[in-house]
């Protein structure tokens, strides 16, 4: 009988280092720090009832509504483009690692606050005037 080990190596030295490193507790604080901030910035722009942002430690959610407050994948598209502009890559969620930092997360703001102010010009003049391209679609969305 061949009994495969290096698995169970891997996660014990894996449990080890999230121990001693105490990774957990440093991703629940670059979660809460990048949720707190952007909660600052989308209430500082008056957008609480355009933008939401769900507040999980372990991954903050993002829903970007139209002027009708209802949820959009134009705009959602189009806050995506605008921190990818800023050297951000963003799905509408952040995922906390061990590698984040609070410069990260402030790098984060910075593109958040930027993008904010490209959402409420869309906000008045629609998301078509600034989306290049199309709205990307749902992944998992019904096919007619």
């Amino acid at each position: 009988m061949v009994v495969e080990t290096h698995g169970l190596a891997a996660a014990i030295a894996t449990i080890k280092e999230y121990k001693e490193k105490n990774v957990i507790a440093h991703n629940h604080h670059i979660g809460k720090k990048l949720i707190e901030l952007c909660h600052q910035l989308v209430n500082e722009n008056n957008l609480t009832e355009y933008i939401n942002v769900i507040p999980s430690e372990w991954m903050p959610v993002f829903v970007f509504k139209d002027q009708s407050k209802v949820a959009c994948q134009g705009y959602r598209t189009l806050f995506l483009q605008e921190m990818i502009k800023r050297g951000v890559l963003f799905q509408g969620v952040f995922v906390p690692c061990f590698s984040h930092t609070e410069d990260d997360v402030y790098y984060f703001a910075k593109a958040f606050s930027e993008s904010l102010q490209v959402y409420k010009k869309a906000l008045e003049e629609g998301y078509s005037n600034y989306l290049v391209g199309s709205p990307a679609k749902a992944v998992f969305r019904k096919i007619l």
